[in-house]
Parts: structure tokens; C-alpha cells; sequence
């Protein structure tokens, strides 16, 4: 099976104050995920959970130890392109619709028929109808479908598994 993500070695220390010692969050951290799998991360409050996927996605850098995500340094281009991160809090442009909100996303990420995966995803969420409405119309599970919609934009390698949404969301 094709390697899709490795840490190896990963470190992380924050400190508070300047005064106090560093606190390490993160020690030795390595784990290989294989393309297909489906992996979470559990533990109790500040355990790290968070640390990581910030550091999965570029966020954060490491002290120490190396990200890879299919065999690219997190930090590349290509390891970004493959990359689908909802915040827990994200902040959307109410102003506009689901979908120019979702082709800025696919224009920033270079998607090159964007127009399609667009209308694409926004069925895929059960959007479609509600494509033309701003943002602030939105419910708050509409908006977390569109945040859906939106880390997935540019990751055409997904778009077959998220099929399944569909009748999740209707």
C-alpha cells in the first residue's frame, strides 16, 4: 500500500510566558498512514490533538522530525494541493454565495475546471438550491456542508468517497 501521510520523529514545545520553562506537547511522535485508512486521533484536552493537525497541515512547524503526506514535505506545494482542513471555529465571507465562496477556493487552489467541481461538490452536500444565497442565509448546517464542500475543492482523489455524503445530508 501507498504511503499517504508520515511523521517521523515529530517534536513540539510551546511556552507560555517567557519566563516559564517549554512545555513539550508533542515527543517522538511517528505513525505511517496508508492511503484508504481511516484514522482519528482521541485523547483527553491538551494532549495534542490539535498540535498535530496543525502541524499536518502547515500551520505549525515542528521543533524537530519530518511530514510527509504521499512521500512530499508538508511544506511543498504538493503535499498542500492534497491537504482538506475545517477548522473548528472557520470563518466565512457571509457576503457571498456558496458559489463564489467555493470557486475562490478552487481559483486559489489552482483547480483548472473549476466551474464544474463547484456545481459539483454543491450536490454532493445537498447545496445546489442553495447556491445563489449568501452565506450569512446560511444555517449552521448548511455552512459546515459548504465547509465540507470547500476542503475538498482542489482533492479530486476524494470525490468518489464523498458520494456517500449525500444521504447524510438530505
Amino acid at each position: 500500500m501507498k504511503t499517504a501521510l508520515k511523521f517521523e520523529n515529530i517534536y513540539r514545545s510551546f511556552k507560555n510566558h517567557f519566563w516559564q520553562k517549554k512545555k513539550e506537547v508533542l515527543k517522538n511522535i511517528s505513525l505511517e498512514i496508508y492511503q484508504g485508512e481511516i484514522f482519528g486521533f482521541l485523547g483527553p484536552n491538551g494532549a495534542g490533538k490539535t498540535t498535530t493537525l496543525k502541524i499536518l497541515t502547515g500551520l505549525l512547524k515542528p521543533d524537530s522530525g519530518n511530514v510527509t503526506i504521499f512521500g512530499h514535505n508538508v511544506d511543498s506545494m504538493e503535499a498542500k494541493k492534497r491537504i482538506g482542513f475545517l477548522p473548528e471555529s472557520p470563518y466565512f465571507y457571509e457576503h457571498l454565495t456558496g458559489y463564489e465562496f467555493l470557486k475562490i477556493h478552487a481559483l486559489l487552489g489552482n483547480y483548472i475546471n473549476c466551474k464544474k467541481r463547484v456545481y459539483e461538490l454543491l450536490d454532493i452536500v445537498g447545496l445546489k438550491d442553495a447556491s445563489t444565497l449568501p452565506l450569512r442565509k446560511y444555517s449552521r448546517g448548511m455552512l459546515q456542508r459548504i465547509g465540507i464542500a470547500q476542503t475538498m475543492i482542489t482533492d479530486p482523489d476524494y470525490s468518489s468517497s464523498m458520494n456517500h455524503l449525500v444521504d447524510l445530508t438530505r
